[in-house]
């Protein structure tokens, strides 16, 4: 990596802990099962607008607990290594439909207590936090616009994070795409960006969305 690219590497991880670190405070205020810990702050991100995830939360923990109770029964407990430390109740919470649409930070806290044989603990208050950060979405375009790929920097046009619960959070891109196919791509370039540059949390996953806010790509970071 050269100096310049060092620098830019840098520059992202400390961005991207600008979200995730807003998300902290405000949950370290709200109790014990308040939403995961993120990113640092960047000396020149911007505070982000919060978004309020909806209010069917409750519904989502439940679906999460029979989904982990059900990992754990076919898994063994070997399971909530995988599901818990590894991320795979995050993972899951992206394959389920409308299962975590009504909040998936619970979801996953649901999948969570499931595969850990933990009795039923649903939060009082969604635990997604969606914060916008266009410091990070103005990186990822310059870096995309210096690699010539002008076109795919254009139609990325808001950039989300959503912690989830613990360290998790994920990504969101909202583009302008109609196209599978064109998301895809975008997602796999949006990963070679990031690079492994988490910050103080753990990055899952980048979703993709079009203009409705319809999810049309996810991938693992």
């Amino acid at each position: 990596m050269s100096p310049r690219e060092g620098k830019r590497s840098r520059q992202r991880y400390a961005t991207a802990a600008a979200a995730v670190a807003a998300g902290l405070l405000a949950v370290s205020a709200c109790g014990a099962d308040g939403a995961p810990s993120s990113p640092k702050t960047h000396a020149s991100s911007e505070p982000g607008r919060q978004t309020e995830p909806r209010a069917d939360f409750k519904s989502a923990y439940t679906a999460g607990y029979d989904e982990g109770l059900k990992v754990l029964d076919e898994g063994g407990k070997g399971a909530a290594v995988r599901e818990v430390v590894h991320g795979g109740c995050a993972h899951r919470a992206l394959k389920v439909g409308a299962g975590s649409d009504g909040d998936r930070g619970s979801w996953v806290k649901g999948c969570h207590d499931g595969v850990s044989a933990e009795p039923k603990d649903p939060p009082t208050h969604p635990m997604s936090k969606k914060r916008e950060n266009p410091a990070l979405l103005k990186d990822f375009r310059t870096w995309a616009r210096a690699k010539g790929d002008e076109a795919l920097a254009s139609r990325a046009q808001q950039l989300d994070t959503v912690t989830l619960v613990g360290p998790d959070y994920d990504v969101e891109v909202r583009t302008d795409y109609t196209s599978r196919g064109q998301a895809k791509n975008l997602a796999r370039t949006f990963v070679a960006w990031w690079d492994g540059d988490d910050g103080d949390g753990v990055a899952r996953s980048v979703v993709v969305l079009d203009a409705h806010n319809r999810r049309i790509a996810v991938h693992s970071l």
